[in-house]
């Protein structure tokens, strides 16, 4: 009896750690500041390893086997608020996983890593982003709030007669009676300028907005090339913003002028990309910035929002921002003034072979780095360093090396150092928790010649077989609708191998390819106009590889590091994940999805591509629980209790880096 008496005294001490009264996961990542930080302690080092799953939940039906699921849900009051892969949003039990509503938005699908949260006197509304439009729904029952925008929604195009691509794939900032968004565009001359607006949380009206391309004479436009304001494009904020409800300051990372290889058209510094631009939350003034790339050449946008953090400098704490960038450096600065923390170097840009390129004069890059530099050769096996040295024989392998017609190798590649998924902050110990990217990248341009279009490049190698309108002739079959009746992968084949009497044009350098996929993509062709100045397009987002198929440099591919605010230094650093085809290397793996920490001292991550959700020990980044999803799950997870019991889910949604895609959330907790 007195054995009883123990265990049950045990399991209610428990039940019943500090910090774990029942706990919402309102705010995306978290809270405001963007910490991915819960309080919630029953989960422990030494229970952990118990964990099982408590439910899953399917989402629905996926949009293709590249089908993507991306969000962190909110958890508030008892009732998990979700996206499936159609975006149609859902409200489920947050304790057992059972559907309470469903909403559909017949918007077809697209990326989206979380939702919104507005409450005041005694009302709320769930927010969240399809596409461009910006769409509220009533939390309790699934149905949409019709006083707001037009029945619901609300078109977030910009006004002018910009056309182009845009969309909103990440939750903006609630504060106050407002949402604050910025958005993605192309990466092309054709990219809407950036811009950061609010946005009345009760009707829809535009409260204010920031341009992140200054206007003409605007402070920041001594930065560009004159006349080349009027065409730029890019500087948008597409990763996510951060707040600090107290200051009511707001943290917006930008990315890179348009188009991203090529600035012969935007010389200058190009202010306020590639920065870190602090404004007043409530009026949208500048209140300090920092630019991390100067005319930025390599796509190297900031990747995820800011992390407010602490650090005890000279006996006293600062309240700082801290940013982590695609190239891997960490840059932290003082949020009211915008003073580094840490010593930024300039390294004096090398020069451009590309015509009336002209790179910025140096660069400044922060000393404290988390991801490798400089590229070293896969010493794997001998076959694999063999395979990769044939490919990088005549690349140019220089760091920070400026784009050319042919191969630069970038290191790290386009997608980090870090990545979207972003940072957590450990209040306990003053230290950053960022999982990152340790892969080169190649980046090969092709030049397309004033005079191309897509139209001519067809004609003059298609048309006399397949029809000027893709009608087809008795040599040729007709192209229209060969889209819905092959897939990319398919036509690229044929292109490079040739088909029956088709030969092969496998000559075509990447400009003409693209070219001609565009041109037959028509479901109603029409001639486009020749351009009318030289440009260069980048042959993909792609990493180097080896014969396996792995990364063609030197392992750890992917890290989860513990990085102390204070000095800058890594305290430890690990292997983070592995690939499907090769599960027991342990070398790490390229990874998308952040981190949380708890108070109780473990750091859950999914993230890798083996379809894994783990726990760590943030003391010593030691693995102390793993359990495999249905699919790899690139988000971040939300931790929440209800009636005690605490819970940790993550959307296993995979669909990139090879893994299968899946469409269920998957909930643990503790027997």
């Amino acid at each position: 009896m007195r054995t009883i008496t123990m265990l049950l005294t045990a399991a209610l001490l428990g039940a019943c750690a500090p910090g774990d009264t029942d706990s919402d996961w309102a705010v995306y990542l978290g809270d405001a500041g963007r910490q991915h930080y819960s309080d919630l302690a029953q989960i422990t080092r030494d229970n952990v390893g118990q964990l099982q799953v408590a439910w899953t939940y399917d989402s629905g039906e996926q949009r293709g086997g590249g089908s993507t699921m991306y969000t962190s849900p909110l958890a508030i009051d008892g009732v998990l608020y979700g996206l499936s892969p159609r975006l149609d949003a859902f409200a489920l039990n947050a304790a057992t996983g059972e559907e309470l509503w469903r909403f559909d938005p017949d918007v077809g699908g697209g990326a989206q890593r979380g939702l919104m949260w507005w409450e005041r006197d005694g009302e709320s509304r769930l927010f969240y982003t399809a596409g461009r439009e910006l769409l509220a729904v009533n939390p309790s029952d699934g149905t949409a709030i019709e006083s707001f925008g037009k029945d619901g929604r609300l078109d977030l195009t910009p006004s002018g007669d910009h056309e182009g691509s845009l969309s909103v794939t990440v939750p903006g900032v609630v504060f106050e009676d407002m949402i604050i968004l910025g958005f993605s565009t192309s990466e092309n001359a054709d990219a809407y300028p950036g811009a950061v607006r609010a946005f009345s949380a009760i009707d829809g009206e535009l409260v204010w907005r920031f341009d992140t391309i200054p206007a003409p004479d605007a402070p920041g436009s001594e930065s560009w090339a004159d006349g080349s304001l009027e065409q730029a494009g890019g500087a948008n904020v597409w990763t996510g913003m951060t707040l600090d409800e107290e200051r009511g300051l707001l943290f917006a990372p930008t990315g890179s002028a348009t188009p991203d290889f090529y600035g012969a058209n935007r010389l200058g510094d190009n202010l306020y990309a590639n920065s870190l631009v602090a404004l007043d939350a409530r009026t949208g003034e500048l209140q300090w910035h920092y630019q991390v790339v100067r005319h930025d050449m390599w796509d190297r946008d900031n990747p995820s929002p800011p992390t407010l953090v602490q650090l005890e400098r000279d006996g006293r704490t600062i309240d700082a921002v801290a940013l982590t960038t695609k190239s891997g450096h960490l840059y932290v600065f003082d949020r009211e003034t915008g003073e580094s923390m840490y010593p930024i170097v300039e390294m004096e840009q090398l020069s451009s072979t590309l015509p009336g390129e002209v790179p910025a004069a140096s660069q400044p890059l922060s000393t404290v780095a988390f991801s490798r530099q400089t590229f070293e050769i896969t010493d794997r096996t001998e076959e694999a360093r063999a395979f990769v040295e044939g490919q990088i024989a005549d690349w140019d392998l220089r760091p920070w090396a400026p784009p050319q017609v042919g191969t630069v190798l970038l290191q790290p590649w386009y997608d980090g150092g870090a990545e979207w998924g972003g940072s957590a902050f450990d209040a306990s110990t003053n230290h950053l928790i960022v999982n990152a990217n340790d892969v080169p990248g190649i980046l090969t341009l092709s030049e397309v010649p004033a005079g191309s279009s897509n139209y001519g490049t067809y004609a003059q190698h298609c048309g006399s077989c397949h029809g000027l309108e893709l009608e087809g002739t008795e040599t040729g079959p007709a192209l229209l609708g060969v889209r819905d009746r092959l897939e990319t992968d398919e036509i690229r084949a044929i292109m490079n191998d040739g088909s029956g009497r088709m030969p092969s044009f496998a000559h075509f350098d990447d400009a003409e390819r693209r070219a001609v996929m565009r041109y037959i993509s028509q479901d109603e062709p029409e001639p486009d106009d020749p351009t009318s100045e030289l440009a260069y397009v980048l042959s993909g987002y792609v990493y180097l590889r080896d014969h396996e198929d792995l990364p063609g440099n030197t392992p750890p591919w992917g890290t989860l590091n513990s990085i102390d605010l204070a000095t800058g230094d890594i305290d430890w650093s690990v292997p983070f994940g592995n690939y499907l085809s090769h599960p027991d290397l342990g070398f790490g793996a390229v990874n998308y999805g952040g981190p949380v920490v708890t108070a109780s001292g473990l750091i859950f991550i999914a993230a890798t591509p083996d379809k894994m959700m783990r726990a760590y020990d943030t003391q010593t980044g030691e693995v102390l629980w793993r359990a495999e999803l249905p699919a790899a799950g690139f988000s971040t997870p939300a931790l929440y209790s209800v009636d005690g019991k605490q819970f940790v889910v993550i959307a296993a949604g995979g669909g990139r880096s090879g893994p299968p895609s899946g469409a269920e959330y998957v909930a643990f907790s503790l027997p």
